[in-house]
């Protein structure tokens, strides 16, 4: 690696800045997703979260919520397809734990994927996510007038 992450080394991201960590459990592959630093950037403050619900199904790269934050509003794209078996339902109380904690604590759901292999392969990993993430930071940067 080029540089030390800004990010736990074993995620996925997708390009709409969600990010995927693989559970392995005795019942097959779970998925627990969230939202990474640059999309709380984006829209601040968080005042309210429109999130999908337990039971939900998701298609990969479709909307499937919005965080309304003090900045503005953000769709939240699905970064995998499947069904969402467990929702973090503290963020409803206080969804400041997602700027808290990212990539712990403060994630979304937990998906059961429908294919995950084929999808994974469109998603960042390791260098690849580092080269994006440095591009992505680049261009939140104010630029000289």
């Amino acid at each position: 690696m080029s540089a030390k992450l800004p990010f736990p080394v074993d995620l996925y991201f997708h390009r709409e800045h969600t990010w995927i960590l693989r559970e392995k459990r005795d019942i097959g592959d779970l998925f627990r997703i969230g939202l990474d630093e640059l999309f709380l950037k984006d829209v601040g403050k968080i005042d309210r979260l429109d999130l999908p619900t337990e039971g939900d199904e998701l298609t990969q790269d479709e909307v499937c919520g919005i965080v309304r934050g003090e900045i503005g509003k953000k769709l939240l794209f699905a970064p995998l397809s499947g069904e969402i078996v467990d929702v973090n339902f503290e963020l409803h109380e206080d969804p400041d734990v997602i700027r808290e904690d990212p990539y712990g604590i403060g994630w979304i759901f937990l998906v059961d994927p429908n294919d995950p292999a084929e999808e994974l392969e469109s998603l960042l990993k390791g260098d690849e996510a580092l080269q994006w993430w440095e591009t992505e930071v680049a261009l939140r940067k104010p630029q000289p007038r």
